[in-house]
C-alpha cells in the first residue's frame, strides 16, 4: 500500500506571478418555560426518541459519504484520475459512495455513473456515483437529465444499450473493448432476438438487484441472507455472452452489498493510480488535508438576532477593520499597536490562561498544513489586560527562525505550523502551553537549520513577565524517539529517509488527560516508506516520555479499505483512575481521497498497563452522510458533538451522548468487540438528542462549553454564534437552543479572492469571555506555492455575560 511522504506535498506548477498586491503589512442551568423569546426549547428523551422540537432523524437516510466538489474539506482531494484496472472484484475507477441526497427526502433522484450522463435508479431514490460532463469535467449536482430527453421512459434507442451491447454507446465494460461478445453469428433475425433477449434480461436484472440495494435501508425491513437470483440468467444463457462484466453491474453489486450491511460505510473509490505525479500522489493534491473550507452559508432571514450592544470587541492591526472603522456598527473595534502575525501565518485554534492571555496557533493561508505559506514557525499571544500582542517565533534546535524549503519550485516558504494548544499545570504549580505542529519539517538541511519541535511548550520568564519558548521542555521527533524502545520508536516515529529528520506522523491534536496528568496526542499521519496510511495515538508525560502507543488498524468495513487520520482528541472530566476515558474524532477518505463521514470513537488510557484501548466502535450519529466535527464534555461527562452535514458546509443538529452511570452510549450500544474494524466501523450510533434548532449557518468550527452555567457556545465558519441551554442530567435532559447571533464577518471581508472565517474558540470563566480567533486566507486565490506575504488577522471577544444575559 502506498503511502504519501508527508514532507513532500505536491508543489503544483509554480506561478511566476507576484504576491497579491492587496496584501497589507501589520508589522509596519436553566428553566426550559422560561426561554427568550424566539428561543427553541426541544424535549428528548434517550436512545433517540425525540419529542417536541426535535426533529427526529432519517432513519431511512443514506449515507452518501461523498461532499460538495466546492468544498475543500479537511481530507477533501477530488481530482484523481481513474483507474481502469480493477481491485477486489470492484472496479477502481467507480464512484460508489452518494452525491448528496437521502432516502425519503421528497425527491427521485437519478444520479449517473463516472464518464457519462446515463441516468441509473438504485433502489428506492438511493443514489451513487459521480456526474461528470461530457468534457470530462464534473457536472452539477442537480444535472440528472437523461441523456435522451427525448424518449420516453422505459424505451430504447439505437443509443441506449442496456449493458454495454452493440447497440449501446455506454462504454460501460471492464478493461476490453467495450461491447465485445462471444460468438460470430450475423444473421440480422437472430441477432434481432438476441437483443431483445437481453433487453428483457437486463431489465429484470436491474429490477431485482434494485429490490436488494433498497431493502436493507427501509424501516424495519429485513435483511435477506442472500440477494435474489437475477431471473435473466436462463434468458443470458440462451444468447450471446459478455467476455466481461460490465461496470455498472459490478457496481451495483457493492453498493448492494453495503445497503445490506444496514449501517457500514457504502463503499468508497478504489485506489486509482492514473493523474498522479511522481509518487503517486494524485495530480495537484495535498498530502496532508487538515482544515480547508470555503465561504461559509447564510441563515434565513429573520432567524438571526439583532447584536446586542456591548457584546463584541474585535483586536487587529490599526487600520485592519474594514467597515468596521466607519464606527456605526455596536462592535467595538480596538487597534493593537505591533498587531501582526508572520507572512504566510493564518489565525488558527486559541486557548486561554489563568491569568487571561490568549495563544493562538497558525495554519497557512491555503488552510492546508501540507501547503504551508510562511517562513517559520510561529505562535501568537494576546494579553489583553495590557493590549499587548507577541508574535513569538519558535526556534530550531540549531537557533534558525526562518527556515525556507531548499527546493526553489517552493518560492520560499517553509518553516511549519501549530496545529493545538492547550494550558496544563506545570510542575511548579505555574502554568504551562503546550503546543503540536503537524508538519514540522519541509525539506530544508537539518545538518545546518535544525529541527523545529513536534511539541513544544511556553512558560511565563520571571524576570521579563513575558511568555516565552522553552527549548528544554519542548520535543522533536527524535527526541521522543529516544524515550521509546527501537521497535516503538520505528512504528510511533518512522525515519522517512536517510536524509529527513524522523516523522512525528503530524501531531494535530492534544488533550490533558485528569487523573495521570498525561497528555494524548492524535498523530494525524500514516508511517510512510511503505507502511500503513492510518494514523495513530500517543500517551507522553510531561517529561515527554512515551509511555503508550496505538496504532490505528487496517480499517476494511464490507471489504473496501479506508484511510482513518486522527484529528482531534477531547478528554473526559469524570475520568477514573486507571481508566481515562477520551473521545476522538477521525477524518477518514477512500483510496483515492474520497470523503467520507467522519466518526467519533472512545477510548480509554490505563497510566499503570501504559495501555490505549478502544471502548466503542467508531461510529456516526445518523447514517445520513453528515460529519462529526467537533466535541467538547461538559462537566458531568456528557457528551456534545458539532456535526456537519455532507456537503461539508453547513451545521448539523448536535448530537448528545450524556453519561449514564458508568458509560455513554457510545460505548454501551456500540462496543469495540470482536472485529469492530470491519464488522461494526462506521456504524450508526444514533445519539441520544439532538439538539434542535442547531442546524442553521455553516458548519460548527468551536463548540465551547461555559463552566459557570453548563451553556454549549458554537461558532461556525460563517460567524454565527449560538447558545445551547441544557438543563438536567442523564436520561432527563431538555435544551434551549436561541437564536443565532451574527458577529459581521462581512464587514471584515476584503477582496473576494480571500476568505475570513472563525476558529476553534476559548473561554474565560473568569473574565466572562469567549475568544473566537478570526482569520483570513487565500484559499484558492492564488496557485499555490507562491512567495510568503502577510495577511491581517484578527481576535474576536463575545462578553459571556451580555451573550447569556447575565450582565
Amino acid at each position: 500500500m502506498y503511502t504519501p511522504d508527508p514532507y513532500t506535498p505536491d508543489p503544483g506548477t509554480p506561478d511566476p506571478g507576484t504576491p497579491d498586491p492587496d496584501a497589507s503589512d501589520p508589522d509596519a442551568s436553566d428553566d426550559p418555560a422560561a426561554a427568550a423569546p424566539g428561543a427553541t426549547v426541544s424535549h428528548a428523551t434517550v436512545s433517540g426518541a425525540t419529542l417536541a422540537g426535535a426533529a427526529a432523524p432519517d432513519r431511512r437516510a443514506s449515507d452518501t459519504g461523498v461532499p460538495d466538489p466546492a468544498t475543500r474539506d479537511p481530507s477533501t482531494r477530488d481530482g484523481a484520475a481513474p483507474d481502469p484496472a480493477t481491485r477486489d472484484g470492484a472496479t477502481r475507477d467507480g464512484d460508489l459512495t452518494g452525491r448528496g441526497g437521502a432516502l425519503g427526502d421528497g425527491t427521485d433522484d437519478h444520479e449517473t455513473l463516472p464518464g457519462r450522463s446515463k441516468q441509473v435508479r438504485i433502489g428506492r431514490q438511493v443514489r451513487f456515483g459521480k456526474g461528470h460532463a461530457p468534457d470530462g469535467g464534473h457536472a452539477p449536482r442537480d444535472n440528472h437529465a437523461p441523456r435522451d430527453s427525448h424518449a420516453p421512459r422505459g424505451s430504447h434507442t439505437a443509443n441506449d444499450g442496456d449493458d454495454g451491447g452493440p447497440s449501446s454507446d455506454d462504454h460501460d465494460t471492464l478493461p476490453g473493448r467495450a461491447g465485445a461478445f462471444l460468438g460470430g453469428d450475423t444473421d440480422q433475425t437472430e441477432r434481432g432476438r438476441r437483443a431483445r433477449r437481453r433487453d428483457r434480461a437486463g431489465r429484470r436484472d436491474r429490477a431485482a438487484e434494485a429490490t436488494w440495494i433498497g431493502a436493507a435501508d427501509l424501516p424495519g425491513a429485513d435483511q435477506p441472507e442472500t440477494p435474489p437470483k437475477p431471473a435473466a440468467e436462463d434468458d443470458r444463457a440462451a444468447g450471446a455472452q459478455h467476455t466481461r462484466l460490465s461496470r455498472r453491474r459490478l457496481l451495483v453489486t457493492a453498493v448492494g452489498l453495503g445497503a445490506a450491511a444496514g449501517g457500514g460505510l457504502i463503499a468508497g473509490r478504489l485506489l486509482s493510480s492514473e493523474g498522479s505525479v511522481p509518487g503517486g500522489l494524485p495530480q495537484g493534491q495535498p498530502s496532508t488535508p487538515v482544515g480547508g473550507v470555503t465561504a461559509g452559508p447564510s441563515v434565513q432571514a429573520g432567524s438571526v438576532t439583532k447584536l446586542p450592544e456591548n457584546l463584541l470587541t474585535i483586536y487587529g492591526a490599526p487600520g485592519s477593520f474594514g467597515n468596521f472603522d466607519g464606527g456605526q456598527t455596536t462592535v467595538r473595534v480596538t487597534e493593537v499597536p505591533g498587531w501582526g502575525f508572520g507572512p504566510g501565518q493564518a489565525a488558527f485554534n486559541s486557548a486561554v490562561s489563568a491569568d487571561g492571555t490568549v495563544f493562538m496557533t497558525t495554519t497557512p493561508f491555503s488552510d492546508d498544513q501540507s501547503k504551508l505559506t510562511g517562513t517559520d514557525m510561529e505562535i501568537e499571544i494576546f494579553e489583553p489586560d495590557i493590549e499587548r500582542f507577541t508574535r513569538l517565533v519558535i526556534p530550531s534546535t540549531k537557533g534558525r527562525l526562518s527556515l525556507p524549503r531548499l527546493d526553489p519550485n517552493y518560492r520560499g516558504v517553509g518553516g511549519g505550523d501549530t496545529s493545538d494548544v492547550i494550558v496544563v499545570p506545570g510542575p511548579d504549580g505555574a502554568q504551562r502551553v503546550l503546543f503540536t505542529s503537524l508538519m514540522p519539517y519541509y525539506g530544508w538541511n537539518t545538518a545546518v537549520d535544525g529541527e523545529l519541535p513536534s511539541v513544544g511548550q511556553l512558560r511565563r520568564d520571571q524576570p521579563t513577565a513575558r511568555w516565552v519558548y522553552d527549548p528544554q521542555v519542548s520535543w522533536t521527533a527524535e527526541q521522543l524517539a529516544t524515550t521509546a524502545s527501537p521497535s516503538l520508536a520505528a512504528q510511533a516515529f518512522p525515519p522517512l529517509t536517510p536524509l529527513q529528520p524522523r516523522s512525528s506522523r503530524g501531531p494535530a491534536s492534544i488533550a490533558r488527560l485528569p487523573r495521570s496528568g498525561h497528555l494524548v496526542i492524535a498523530q494525524y499521519l500514516g508511517a510512510g516508506g511503505g507502511g500503513t496510511d492510518n494514523g495513530a495515538l500517543l500517551v507522553v508525560d510531561s517529561a515527554g516520555r512515551v509511555l503508550a502507543h496505538w496504532q490505528y488498524p487496517q480499517v476494511r468495513p464490507l471489504g473496501i479499505a479506508l484511510v482513518v487520520n486522527p484529528r482531534e482528541v477531547v478528554a473526559d472530566p469524570t475520568s477514573e483512575p486507571d481508566d481515562e476515558r477520551f473521545v476522538l474524532i477521525s477524518d477518514v477518505r477512500g483510496l483515492d481521497y474520497s470523503t467520507q463521514p467522519f466518526p467519533i470513537q472512545e477510548f480509554s488510557y490505563s497510566a499503570s498497563r501504559g495501555t490505549i484501548t478502544p471502548c466503542s466502535t467508531a461510529v456516526r450519529a445518523v447514517q445520513d452522510g453528515s460529519r462529526m466535527e467537533s466535541a467538547v464534555f461538559g462537566a458531568d461527562g456528557t457528551l456534545y458533538v458539532a456535526r456537519t452535514k455532507s456537503d461539508g458546509l453547513h451545521a448539523e443538529t448536535v448530537a448528545v451522548y450524556p453519561k449514564l452511570g458508568r458509560e455513554r452510549g457510545l460505548v454501551t450500544r456500540a462496543p469495540a468487540t470482536g472485529n469492530w474494524p470491519t464488522d461494526t466501523w462506521g456504524i450508526a450510533n444514533q445519539p441520544d438528542y439532538l439538539v434542535a434548532g442547531t442546524d442553521q449557518g455553516g458548519l460548527v468550527r468551536s463548540i465551547t462549553l461555559d463552566p459557570r452555567t453548563g451553556a454549549v457556545l458554537l461558532a461556525g465558519l460563517d460567524g454565527l454564534v449560538q447558545v445551547v441551554r441544557p438543563a438536567g442530567r442523564g436520561a432527563r435532559m431538555t435544551f434551549r437552543t436561541e437564536p443565532p447571533i451574527d458577529v459581521g464577518l462581512n464587514m471584515l471581508r476584503g477582496p473576494s479572492t480571500r476568505y475570513v472565517g472563525v476558529r476553534r474558540g476559548a473561554v474565560d470563566p473568569l473574565r466572562r469571555s469567549l475568544w473566537l480567533p478570526v482569520n483570513q486566507m487565500v484559499l484558492d486565490g492564488l496557485p499555490w506555492p507562491y512567495p510568503p506575504f502577510k495577511l491581517d488577522q484578527w481576535l474576536m471577544r463575545v462578553d459571556l455575560d451580555v451573550l447569556l444575559g447575565d450582565d
